[in-house]
This record gives structure tokens, sequence and C-alpha cells, in this order.
């Protein structure tokens, strides 16, 4: 399975990082040169930040942007890929799961992290990978994180057609909000974006700041009360189908937390 890596050409730390630990793992991965904040205009910028729950910025604006570039490379080669931040830290193993992943179809999405927050998935698990040493769970409510996951072409088309029925918005939101999605979460997580390494007492040479919270975005701008009163109200409105989707599956899924075991990282 091809492995596409978002990469801001002037991250060159992370990308040689990243080449380290892939060497360690036996795999290689494809780069693919993230947006940054410098490829869209002050007006493309502002045809798209502001339809949201909140104004974006610049940088998040630029990482939705980069996913997507991601999921247009996966409908292009029609093919899976697991698609990757430049923070990602991998288990050992991973190219098991990968190998094991190939085997299964009717699925567009597998969610490959933790992000510190507990997510709503089913009772049991669909699947199981590397000998019974990973699960595959059926997603329900998810939250945060997109340092990892593994995209089928189903799913790329899924995500892209999403973008003609809502706005857009953070990267993790939107995919998470992307109800359409036959969407799994692997147990033990295979993942860990660097910077929650310490919460789960996982070993990490490199701890990276989040990309977005280093970019400094550079347009200021003050909302009309008219504004402010969409913002609000698209907020309420996703907070209404958020607690709907979670009556839905009350009695069929768990909110809990997904184990990370430290042991099975590097």
């Amino acid at each position: 399975m091809k492995i596409l890596l978002i990469n801001l050409d002037q991250s060159k730390d992370r990308l040689l990082q990243q080449q380290a630990q892939f060497s360690d793992l036996g795999l290689e991965f494809e780069r693919l040169s993230a947006i940054s904040i410098n490829d869209f205009s002050e007006d493309e910028y502002k045809a798209m930040a502001f339809s949201g729950q909140r104004p974006m910025k610049q940088s998040e604006l630029a990482c939705f942007l980069s996913h997507k570039k991601a999921w247009s490379y996966v409908v292009e080669h029609n093919e899976p890929c697991v698609v990757l931040e430049d923070d990602a830290i991998l288990v050992k193993d991973f190219k098991n799961i990968l190998n094991d992943l190939m085997k299964i179809n009717k699925i567009d999405y597998v969610n490959l992290e933790v992000h510190g927050r507990k997510k709503t998935v089913a009772k049991q698990q669909t699947y199981s990978l590397v000998k019974n040493n990973y699960n595959l769970f059926e997603i329900y409510i998810d939250r945060s994180g997109t340092g990892g996951y593994i995209l089928y072409p189903s799913g790329a088309k899924i995500l892209l057609e999403f973008m003609n029925k809502r706005a857009i918005g953070l990267s993790d939101e939107f995919i998470h909000s992307c109800y359409e999605l036959k969407a799994y979460q692997i147990e033990p997580a295979a993942l860990l974006q660097s910077d929650k390494c310490l919460e789960y007492k996982v070993p990490c040479k490199y701890i990276h700041e989040s990309v977005i919270a280093q970019v400094k975005n550079k347009l200021n701008f003050d909302l009309t009360a008219n504004e402010k009163s969409q913002f609000k109200m698209r907020r309420i409105k996703t907070q209404i189908n958020l607690g709907l989707r979670q009556l839905k599956y009350v009695g069929k899924g768990v909110k809990r937390e997904i184990l990370v075991d430290p042991n099975r990282f590097n």
C-alpha cells in the first residue's frame, strides 16, 4: 500500500526524521508537497475560510487543502493509500498492518491514531489484523486527529463529493462529520502525532508542535454582527446533529478511550 507523507517544503528537518523512521521500519513513502499559506490569494482565502463554524486560520485552510490534495491523489491513482502528516510516529509492525488491510474490502477509511479524546465505536470488532494483535472497530463518533489514516478510493470520492454538500472546515472536523464514510478505528492505535507521545508514555526522539500553531497567519479581520450570528447558528446546528447521532448509537456503540500500547512503538 502506498504511503503519502504531507510535508511542507520548508520542513526539511521533519522530512529527514521521517526518512530515518521509515528506514527503520523497512518501508518507503512518497512525499506530497503540502499546501502553504502562500499558495492561495487573499480573495481565495476569504471565499473558503468563512463558511464553517468559525473563521479558519490561513494555516488551517492550508492543512485542509493539503489533505484534499491527498484525497485527489487516491482517486486519480484508484488505490488505497496511507495519508500521514509529517509528525507521525508509527508502531514497529506497521508493515504487517498494511499487508492485512490490503486483503479487506468494503472499507472507506481507517483511523490509525488517537488524539487525547474518547471515541464512540462499535462494541464488537469487525475485523482482526496481524494474527489478532489489532482489531478494527466501526467508528460512530470521532472528534479530532488527522495525523494518519488509510483512505480507500471509495472514501476519497465521498470526501471530495462532501465538499459540495457542506462548508469546509478543519480537516479532522470535516472528515469526522462525513457520516457517509464506512469508517473504522484500529486498536491498539498504530500511530501517534509526536506531541501526543508523552501523554501516552510512548518514547519519541523528536516532539513537534503542530504546524498550524507554528505558522504565523498574515491576515487580520473583524467580523460583522451578521457574520458572528451566522457562525453561531452553524455551531448550534452542528451540536444538534452531533446530539442526534449520539442518540442513534445508544446501546450499539460505546464512548471510550482507544488503547495505546507503548511497547509497540520503537
